[in-house]
């Protein structure tokens, strides 16, 4: 998982933000401490390697025999990671240079509030003090699939290659558009490199 951390792959909601973000947090961190991107995209399969964290496939099922890391598998329930460009991203905190992985500073993650984002502190029934999250309510008429295929559009207007209405529907036009300005079938991370290459943040 070499891109995990990777922040191109932050979308251009968090990227923009990405350094006022981390300021904020390190602001509150004491001396010797610091807040580091640890997490951005994950595929279905990296998803489904931290989902298995903590369980065992018992009789068709997985099972909890001991610490689980997320309920979200990345391919039945996919998780804010598994979007490209992804909508979220977690926040470790070191000392020096040892990584806490568990400490009462990942409160102050929540600084990432102050930026529009949902911190997954604030969760009642699977408490994420590590992860920020663009809110429902800030995506593209409201909607993270068409987000997704908007942010992919504008992308491809600024090579050139897509004429058509800036509506986040992926469809026939925008994949035509897709495979002549990156020469990729699919909306992946090739494409997107060859995308933010050229072009950068949004």
């Amino acid at each position: 998982m070499s891109y995990s951390r990777d922040t191109k792959y932050l979308h251009p909601y968090i990227a923009k933000q990405l350094t006022a973000i981390m300021g904020a947090i390190n602001a509150k961190l004491p001396a010797g401490h610091s807040a580091k991107v640890i997490s951005v995209h994950r595929t279905p399969a990296d998803q489904f390697a931290l989902f298995k964290q903590g369980r065992t496939f018992r009789n068709g099922t997985w099972v909890k025999t001991g610490a689980v890391v997320t309920n979200l598998d990345g391919y039945v329930k996919q998780s804010r990671h598994n979007n490209l460009p992804a909508t979220a991203l977690d926040i470790g905190i070191f000392n020096g240079s040892t990584y806490l992985g568990d400490s009462r500073l990942y409160q102050h993650v929540k600084e990432g509030k102050k930026f529009g984002l949902e911190w997954g502190g604030d969760w009642s029934s699977f408490k994420d003090q590590p992860h920020l999250e663009i809110p429902t309510n800030k995506f593209f008429k409201s909607n993270i699939i068409k987000d997704s295929g908007y942010v992919w559009q504008q992308y491809l207007v600024k090579a050139g290659t897509y004429k058509g209405v800036l509506d986040g529907i992926f469809g026939p036009g925008s994949l035509k558009a897709l495979k002549e300005a990156t020469g990729e079938t699919e909306r992946n991370l090739k494409a997107w490199d060859k995308l933010y290459a050229k072009f950068g943040v949004l």
